[in-house]
């Protein structure tokens, strides 16, 4: 049953609340502050009709909070606070009154209303206005749009119908389900920085895979990005036991068992990486969720790679190049921003580089330090990113031995991360000066690339002082500047 008295703590202490009903404006709040206090949460956003006057409103709770909104750009004139503890979304009254507002949204559980003048009523329950019948909606936990109308009003509620079924731990009701997959193809009508919010909402739920695979079965993953429609039935080769797309999805179900318990990662790093890939680095995304993003695109440049060689085997030479083109515009239509673009297509482009190392011999320091070197801030994620690809891949010419190279070498490279400044973050012995004045060389990239050598000399343990490093740069000049 609903928890109407942990709505009630929740009113009497949330002190944006206490603010704003002080102010005597006609106001309803709605949404889902009213429907995870009812599921027993703690709601960090607010939302907010104002009947009469919206500007004067708005302008009313600005200077009683201290602080600026601006416009969502949405369609329903959304002004938005940013607080402290999450955000406040004031909109106008649509319609002739509270429950013809109400009627408007997008599904039965967020369609549920208290208006302002009875927040202190001891009835709470009995105040409450559920035109929808919201409230029984959510006791059986099921997400049930109010009209169909409603979704294509804003399509971009087709793509959070699944993220609140994750969000929540829901189930779609089966109408409603019909609903969205009928019109998955309207998502695109949405603007792509409000699918790009809506998507990290999901991918940074713990059970996101569910969802994934949840728009997939209707449609409106493809709808989304037509580009991975090709990896759907794409066999693979003996080391993978799913075809491409179901690979990719398994993958980001495997990214989730390890973010979970820190599977596979070993004790004297697993608390750090997890807390790393916790972390919110452009709101709502964090790391943990551009990896799941990047594992969904990964091998999308496989189909148009494949090539059946002379002795019967299918390779994708070249597909972590491909893929990243094709990836490029995906990200542009999302509205990306520059950082995060480019940590995704880096880790598109690079996600082979700890397979690599685990068929090298030995994992020097070298190449660690070219690793860091080549993935710099996004380190940490391209190895959960791999760990998770690996646990993925459990064809027949994937055995255990497989999966438990790929743990050492991750391991490896995350302990020299956290505990290996000098490895990965080498300080140079000679600045680039330095190096002109030794060698008689004038600026350019052949210093760079002294540079480049004299570093790696370094985390080698060839060269470990400034003398070693002056003699180093003249030979490695004189012998032709080798590339790096």
């Amino acid at each position: 049953m609903p928890d109407v008295a942990n709505l009630s703590r929740v009113l009497r202490h949330h002190p944006v609340i206490a603010e704003i009903s002080g102010l005597g404006l006609d106001a309803l709040l709605v949404g889902g502050f009213i429907r995870d206090a009812l599921l027993g949460r703690t709601p960090t956003d607010i939302d907010i009709v104002l009947s009469g006057d919206y500007d004067s409103g708005v302008s009313a709770i600005a200077e009683a909070l201290g602080e600026d909104a601006f416009a969502l750009g949405d369609r329903f004139q959304t002004r938005r606070f940013t607080l402290f503890h999450g955000t406040l979304d004031i909109t106008p009254l649509e319609g002739s009154g509270w429950e013809e507002d109400l009627l408007r949204r997008d599904f039965t559980v967020n369609a549920i209303g208290l208006p302002f003048g009875r927040l202190g009523d001891k009835d709470i329950a009995g105040a409450l206005i559920d035109p929808a019948d919201g409230l029984s909606d959510l006791a059986q936990h099921r997400i049930v749009a109010v009209a169909e109308n409603n979704l294509l009003a804003d399509p971009l509620r087709i793509l959070r119908a699944y993220r609140f079924a994750v969000q929540l731990g829901f189930e779609i009701e089966e109408v409603t389900a019909s609903l969205l997959g009928l019109h998955a193809d309207a998502v695109n009508q949405a603007a792509g920085e409000r699918i790009r919010e809506e998507l990290f909402l999901m991918l940074r739920q713990p059970r996101a895979h569910a969802g994934l695979a949840a728009l997939d079965k209707a449609g409106v993953l493809t709808a989304l990005f037509p580009e991975i429609e090709p990896m759907r039935h794409f066999r693979q080769n003996d080391f993978h036991h799913l075809p491409v797309l179901a690979h990719s999805l398994e993958a980001i179900r495997e990214l989730e068992h390890i973010l979970s318990a820190g599977e596979g990662l070993a004790d004297d790093v697993r608390d750090t990486v997890l807390a790393e890939m916790r972390e919110v680095v452009s709101p709502p995304a964090t790391r943990a969720s551009l990896v799941k993003l990047a594992l969904l695109f990964h091998d999308v440049g496989k189909p148009q790679t494949a090539q059946v060689q002379e002795n019967g085997k299918l390779t994708f030479y070249g597909h972590q190049q491909a893929g990243r083109e094709i990836a490029e515009p995906i990200l542009e239509r999302l509205r990306l921003s520059n950082w995060e673009r480019n940590v995704l297509l880096l880790l598109i482009e690079e996600h082979l580089r700890v397979g690599f190392y685990c068929n090298e011999p030995q994992l020097t320091n070298k190449l660690i330090y070219r690793f860091h070197r080549k993935l710099g801030d996004a380190a940490t994620m391209s190895c959960i990113h791999a760990l998770a690809d690996a646990r993925a891949t459990r064809g027949p010419d994937a055995g255990e031995e497989f999966l438990a190279k790929h743990e050492e070498v991750v391991n490896a490279i995350l302990w020299h991360h956290y505990f290996s400044e000098e490895t990965v973050e080498p300080i140079p012995l000679l600045t680039g000066d330095q190096i002109m004045e030794v060698t008689g060389l004038p600026e350019g990239p052949d210093i760079g690339r002294l540079k480049e050598a004299l570093l790696e000399a370094q985390v080698e343990g060839t060269v470990q002082d400034v003398d070693e490093a002056d003699a180093f740069v003249r030979q490695y000049a004189a012998e032709g500047l080798g590339k790096v």
